[in-house]
């Protein structure tokens, strides 16, 4: 079987060199992009890890401010009466009847 490049023995000098500078070309070219997209790509990942750690403090953060305010609200609000609560059950099932993308209804225990 014939090597699939035996067709450059029988060019000229000339076209010899040709093709020998089109291969450094693509050789070079390919090294390059290569290169430049792991060296990219590096970037890109260093960059995505340090947002995800700070995302993660933030959420951190978020969360003991979530914590703390839950805390707060419990230690100033009174515990609402039985009628208080009956009244803004009343309440919030009339939202739901009236803006129902807002205030979903509950599904009625059959």
């Amino acid at each position: 079987m014939a090597s699939p490049f035996a067709f450059i023995r029988n060019l000229s000098r000339e076209r010899k060199r040709l093709w020998g500078i089109g291969a450094s070309i693509f050789v070079v070219g390919t090294t390059f992009k290569f290169a430049y997209f792991q060296f990219s790509r590096g970037l890109m990942v260093d960059d995505m890890d340090a947002r995800h750690l700070r995302a993660k403090a933030h959420l951190e953060e978020s969360r003991r401010f979530a914590q703390w305010a839950e805390k707060d609200r419990n230690d100033r609000a009174p515990e609402l009466t039985d009628d208080q609560r009956k009244q803004l059950q009343a309440y919030l099932e009339l939202m739901a009847t009236f803006n129902p993308d807002v205030h979903p209804v509950p599904p009625k225990a059959s």
